[in-house]
């Protein structure tokens, strides 16, 4: 039942979370990951963070509970794909549970790796349940100062120079 509140939005994500549970106890657990119709679908679904750090494109994937000796990591056509397992733990199996918001199963994500990355250079680390992926910027990434010629009709060696 939802309770009176301050704020609009403890109602509406209490409701949210009461939709979820509803639907959970009637059908199962289901994969709330898109594109459902890749037809791989996965109870466990790594967040991931991406940024630019020293020229560097940095990838970080939330995998707790993943031995990182059952992740793997592969670099084919262009993508870094990262494939692993977060299994329930056995002793677990049977219970009867009253709240059960862990996800399990078989995992994957592939990101498209810049053009003009030395593929020798890429790195991985795994530490605290995370998982993060440094990508050396290629030489097409980097910034460079771009040349911009004007031409007049009478002069066409009058040029601006423009930073990007």
């Amino acid at each position: 039942m939802l309770s009176l509140s301050r704020n609009l939005f403890d109602d509406l994500f209490s409701v949210h979370r009461e939709l979820d549970d509803f639907f959970e106890r009637t059908w199962g657990p289901f994969d709330r990951s898109l594109p459902a119709f890749a037809g791989k679908l996965t109870g466990f679904n790594p967040e991931v963070d991406c940024y630019n750090k020293d020229g560097n494109l940095v990838y970080r994937l939330a995998i707790p509970g993943v031995d990182p000796k059952n992740v793997d990591l592969t670099i084919a056509d262009g993508q870094v794909t990262v494939k692993g397992e977060r299994a329930e733990p056995a002793e677990l199996k049977d219970e009867k549970w009253l709240i059960q918001e862990f996800r399990y199963g078989r995992f994957e994500r592939s990101f498209n790796l810049p053009e003009g990355v030395d593929i020798d250079k890429v790195s991985a680390t795994f530490n605290s349940g995370v998982l993060e992926i440094t990508i050396p910027a290629g030489k097409a990434q980097l910034p460079r100062r771009i040349e911009i010629k004007q031409l007049a009709a009478g002069d066409p060696k009058v040029s601006q120079k423009a930073s990007v």
